[in-house]
């Protein structure tokens, strides 16, 4: 059986990728529209996924319809890497400082359906961010303000959705601190769904590091 290959963030950029085809046919009676959009879509993935079988985005050229994109999105659950999972005693450690940490209910989690993982305690207005590369976990905390979410674009999945400001206080030399404030999605789950480059994932948690 042929190993795990894509992340995540790979299959969401397939995805995503394939969704703009779909729409184009669903929209547009224009031939010469769908087959430009194709051509994008097919373009990006190539230059991305560089490491993927030509076969499987050879495949995204075929799919014509919702209901086969479906059964191709399943078919690729197996060749998915998932996120390594992490136990309570896990992300304890990982928040040492915080003594009443909040867990979020791991049991419930898709760890193939994300890219990282987040969880929001309400009573202290705080949100908790991990990061997972090759099995070593990254923690990001920070504060937010998730009962005013405005429109606008999130600095992780740089889409537009509705987002809350993310604050982390970061410490500098010495005795200093700075603060930095970022719009992220409300919905963590959705934001997710939309993370279709690591890199920027990356940025975002290593300029909010706790």
């Amino acid at each position: 059986m042929t190993a795990p290959f894509l992340t995540v963030v790979d299959l969401r950029l397939i995805e995503q990728q394939l969704n703009k085809i779909l729409k184009a046919k669903l929209t547009s009676n224009d031939q010469k529209i769908v087959a430009t959009v194709r051509e994008l879509a097919i373009t990006e993935l190539r230059e991305r996924l560089t490491h993927v079988d030509e076969d499987i985005i050879k495949e995204v050229e075929t799919i014509e319809d919702t209901i086969g994109a479906e059964l191709f999105f399943q078919s690729l659950k197996s060749y998915t890497i998932p996120f390594k999972s992490i136990s309570e005693q896990g992300l304890q450690k990982l928040f040492k400082k915080d003594k009443k940490l909040k867990l979020p209910k791991l049991e419930t989690i898709d760890w193939q359906a994300i890219s990282y993982l987040s969880w929001l305690d309400k009573g202290t207005n705080r949100q908790y961010i991990v990061l997972e590369k090759e099995g070593e976990y990254t923690a990001l905390r920070g504060v937010v303000d998730a009962h005013n979410p405005i429109k606008g674009v999130c600095s992780i999945c740089n889409q537009h959705s509705v987002v809350h400001l993310f604050t982390a206080t970061v410490k500098g030399n010495g005795d200093n601190y700075t603060s930095y404030s970022n719009y992220i999605c409300n919905d963590s789950q959705l934001c997710n769904q939309r993370v279709s480059d690591y890199d920027k994932l990356q940025e975002f948690v290593a300029r909010n590091l706790i």
